[in-house]
């Protein structure tokens, strides 16, 4: 039984490692190939490079004017997750506490939003923001329309976990004087850190890398995130693909530091979020 249940996990350890590598290859190809001439990647691109070069990466933050594309990209994500991070618990807890059916009815039309794709919204969305409005190339649409494409998820996340936070604090709250704002904000809002970060990481990462919702919104060279600044080395003729893979790899490594310093939370948040009681 014992040696049964060895060999059960040294499969799973090995199926496990087996997806790792799989999953790792794609970007151990992107970095290694950083350091490559386009010629070379193009002739090689599962190679190691013969030398290590560092001129892609002085490449791409000159061409794609890194440091902007760069602070547009943080204006939008910080922008998006902070008020998302707001709206959504508010929304949330209002939720778990207040079961009224008018509130049922709303929390079930932001779970049925989440089936439709962004292609769905995509025209009318440009058709209002960019033509009725004029609001094209301002950062500030963009962030907004962010923030409510993530909402319905995130309401439901913080949704599940207030669900699990006693009522017994709210009321001790109201005794000692509190409506519902201060105790949510003095109260509530502390323990759902775990939940928040979660759902903080899941947004930062889907603005940060977003291409599409950008790329209908921002057009001109001031307002350029980090993932429209990458197609600068693409024209209709020509690729350069060693600089470019150089500013995705620049591009990545800010969202890569901010996941793993909240990893530990992620899992904990989704299980929580999800499962109610």
């Amino acid at each position: 039984m014992v040696e049964r249940s060895k060999k059960k996990q040294t499969t799973a350890f090995l199926l496990i490692l087996i997806v790792l590598l799989l999953f790792m290859v794609p970007f151990f190809v992107l970095v290694i190939n950083t350091f490559k001439t386009t010629a070379e990647f193009t002739k090689s691109p599962f190679s190691l490079p013969r030398s290590f070069r560092f001129d892609n990466y002085i490449t791409a933050i000159s061409k794609m004017n890194f440091f902007v594309a760069l602070k547009n990209t943080a204006i939008i994500t910080i922008s998006a997750t902070l008020f998302n991070t707001v709206i959504s618990s508010m929304t949330g807890y209002f939720f778990a506490r207040k079961k009224w059916k008018i509130n049922k009815l709303i929390f079930m039309l932001l779970l049925a939003s989440m089936v439709a794709p962004f292609q769905v919204y995509m025209i009318p969305l440009v058709k209002i923001y960019g033509g009725m409005l004029n609001l094209s190339n301002q950062l500030i649409t963009v962030a907004y329309v962010a923030v409510g494409l993530n909402i319905p998820f995130s309401v439901f996340l913080y949704n599940g976990f207030a669900e699990g936070i006693p009522e017994e604090l709210d009321e001790a709250a109201r005794i000692d004087g509190c409506g519902m704002l201060r105790t949510f904000f003095r109260i509530v809002f502390p323990l759902l850190k775990p939940i928040m970060i979660t759902v903080m990481v899941f947004v930062a990462l889907g603005v940060w890398n977003d291409y599409l919702m950008t790329s209908l919104f921002l057009t001109t060279t001031k307002t350029k995130t980090l993932a429209l600044a990458a197609f600068t080395f693409l024209t209709n003729h020509t690729a350069d693909y060693s600089p470019m893979m150089a500013g995705l790899v620049l591009g990545i490594l800010p969202v890569l530091i901010f996941y793993l310093l909240g990893q530990k939370y992620i899992i904990e948040g989704v299980i929580s979020g999800s499962v109610k009681g």
